[in-house]
């Protein structure tokens, strides 16, 4: 199924830095757990648009340079 990310809109939070005391899923699949990452809130657009859901996202330093979130993904 097809979905978009907002990034941007009402009640998203931009990139924050925190400690990952437990394992985590990066947004490029890697588990990561002990070091400094990064996290913010999106909104899942599922479909159509008819269907949102908030998700929280985290990603290291370098998945920050590397990752296209503007992307629609299947």
């Amino acid at each position: 199924m097809n979905y978009s990310i907002i990034h941007d809109g009402a009640d998203c939070y931009p990139w924050r830095e925190v400690f990952a005391w437990l394992p985590v899923k990066t947004v490029t699949g890697q588990r990561a757990w002990g070091i400094k990452i990064y996290k913010r809130k999106v909104w899942i657009v599922w479909g159509t648009g008819f269907h949102m859901e908030p998700e929280i996202q985290y990603a290291t330093a370098f998945d920050l340079l590397t990752y296209d979130n503007t992307q629609e993904q299947t």
